[in-house]
């Protein structure tokens, strides 16, 4: 038989024994709520896209200047910067 003085021993423990694992538990959920805050985001990042990147001239005559456009677009997430453009 538990004496009322053994009771307030047992008692005790099972309260540290709870907080113990509230600590840990509060740990725990901290530990991975800073995780999901730090976790390596997908950086925006620009994607250039030709619409039609080939074209095929019909036959020319020597000397006649043909010129064709190619459309880029940007669809990615950020700026496209097209750089260091050189006429063949």
């Amino acid at each position: 038989m538990i004496g009322f003085s053994n009771y307030g021993v047992i008692n005790n423990c099972l309260t540290e024994g709870k907080a113990y694992i509230m600590k840990k538990l509060n740990i725990i959920i901290a530990v991975l709520f800073i995780l999901a805050f730090l976790a390596p985001q997908a950086e925006a990042q620009p994607k250039a896209v030709i619409e039609n990147p080939v074209f095929t001239f019909e036959a020319v005559p020597d000397g006649v200047h043909v010129a064709h456009e190619f459309i880029i677009k940007n669809v990615g997430d950020t700026l496209l910067h097209i750089t260091n453009v050189k006429p063949p």
